[in-house]
């Protein structure tokens, strides 16, 4: 029954591809980013997905502003949909907490701005999708451009993903968002990006003193981390590249 209701709501919302798994497959994530940090006797994840539109990304004015704006509102829809059948799986008597898409952000041991839990691995051991060398994950009809979001329950739920596709993967030889990154922050054979190199290109924080922000890292992590939480929420911040998810060939119609 809460396996069709989480369905329906997917459907009603417009919602393309989500999955199911056993929250074990992310145990051994980084210590206080696993699933049972974040909730304690945690036993299933929920996660799902949005497509930015193709043509957002090849605007040939705008497009920097709109791909904004359009991530903006769906993280909104998102989050919105994890509160909604995060409440729906504890009226039936479990326990859930939402994975938010972007904010708030936490910080590791290394001094790096994560989100609470890794949201594209999350992705991917739902099955919907896989991970690329650009570091994102990778879907056969809408590529690099998902929008995720998501949560954890302390309900059993089936293993399931919607739809069932088997993700060949980038092509072996293809380098393209190694080479278009004008930060050089991919990491292509560990499927990584440098994120503090890609932000410190690509973000742009008026509300937030950089100064600030990087005494706060070295002395106070957690401190920093909800400085920028706060400082970048929502509008706030605005990102100037997007070349690794524009020019992903991956999920291109033949």
């Amino acid at each position: 029954m809460i396996i069709e209701e989480i369905r329906k709501i997917a459907e009603d919302a417009h919602v393309p591809v989500w999955g199911i798994s056993p929250a074990s497959e992310m145990a051994n994530e980084l210590p206080g980013h696993r699933p049972e940090d974040l909730l304690p006797g945690v036993q299933s994840l929920i996660c799902f997905g949005m497509p930015v539109p193709r043509a957002v990304y090849r605007m040939p004015t705008y497009a920097v502003e709109t791909i904004w704006r359009s991530q903006n509102l769906h993280y909104r829809r998102l989050d919105t949909l994890s509160i909604r059948i995060a409440t729906l799986l504890e009226e039936s008597g479990a326990h859930a907490v939402p994975t938010y898409g972007c904010m708030p952000l936490g910080m590791n041991k290394k001094g790096v701005i994560v989100g609470y839990l890794n949201q594209i691995r999350m992705g991917e051991v739902t099955g919907i999708g896989i991970i690329g060398k650009n570091g994102l994950l990778l879907h056969s009809q809408y590529g690099a451009r998902l929008m995720l979001g998501g949560l954890l329950t302390t309900a059993v739920l089936p293993e399931m993903h919607y739809p069932d596709i088997k993700e060949p993967g980038c092509p072996p030889n293809c380098r393209i968002c190694v080479e278009v990154c004008p930060a050089h922050a991919i990491l292509p054979d560990k499927k990584q990006v440098k994120i503090m190199r890609c932000l410190g290109y690509t973000a742009r924080t008026p509300a937030m003193s950089r100064i600030k922000f990087l005494v706060l890292r070295a002395f106070n992590p957690q401190a920093a981390a909800r400085y920028m939480s706060l400082t970048s929420f929502d509008e706030h911040t605005f990102h100037v590249c997007s070349q690794c998810v524009a020019l992903c060939p991956y999920g291109e119609h033949k």
